[in-house]
């Protein structure tokens, strides 16, 4: 696995410690690279060179590499749930902009990387997801029903410092990454459908909205 190379220029004393998708003998180097959402590259950026956001203690490099193509960070918010944040979200898109529509059926590269602020149990999470979809993809439920199961059943319990990796790429469809686990799902249609849980007319959240469509 590659890496997003700002995460090395995050202190473990200033941002929270990433649980190990790996094992207990992940080392705090490569905890570094988790906490800005390590995955492939085509080479690594130049930490010092790479301008970075934070939010809640958690640094997200502006632009990274996916499959050969240069991904911006379209915006970066924070999920409240009552008075408690449960997880730091950014959206990378090959082209920002603040149109959501756009952002969501535009056939590009673009990659979702939640950091986890507090445990949210899997019941809970996958709930979430299921309710997100729902809301904002109803008439089209059929036909998602079988692939949306398959990411429910895959999807783990979240634990605060955990990262999910959430990677679309034309033509191969949705890659799911987290906590070690790693699983393809086909289609444009249910990559649109997971990113209407945040950018959809009835988003999880309407200031997440707005913030990462970078409001």
């Amino acid at each position: 696995m590659a890496c997003l190379s700002a995460a090395t220029t995050v202190s473990p004393s200033k941002v929270i410690r990433p649980q190990s998708w790996f094992g207990p003998s992940t080392t705090v180097k490569t905890l570094r690279y988790i906490v800005a959402a390590g995955f492939w590259c085509a080479a690594a950026l130049n930490a010092a060179a790479v301008e970075a956001r934070e939010m809640s203690g958690v640094r997200m490099p502006e632009v990274v590499s996916v499959a050969g193509e240069e991904l911006r960070l379209n915006g970066i918010g924070v999920r409240k749930r009552l008075f408690s944040k449960v997880y730091v979200v950014g959206l990378y898109l090959e082209r920002p902009t603040t149109d959501a529509w756009a952002a969501i059926t535009t056939d590009e590269t673009r990659r979702i990387v939640l950091v986890m602020l507090r445990d949210v149990s899997r019941k809970d999470f996958v709930q979430a997801v299921e309710n997100g979809v729902k809301r904002n993809s109803g008439p089209v439920m059929p036909a998602l029903r079988a692939r949306l199961d398959l990411l429910k059943r895959a999807l783990p319990a979240l634990k605060k410092g955990n990262v999910l990796d959430i990677m679309y790429l034309p033509g191969r469809g949705t890659l799911v990454r987290g906590q070690g686990r790693e699983m393809w799902i086909s289609g444009k249609d249910f990559a649109d459908a997971l990113l209407s849980v945040w950018l959809g007319p009835k988003p999880v959240d309407e200031d997440l909205k707005r913030q990462l469509l970078g409001g």
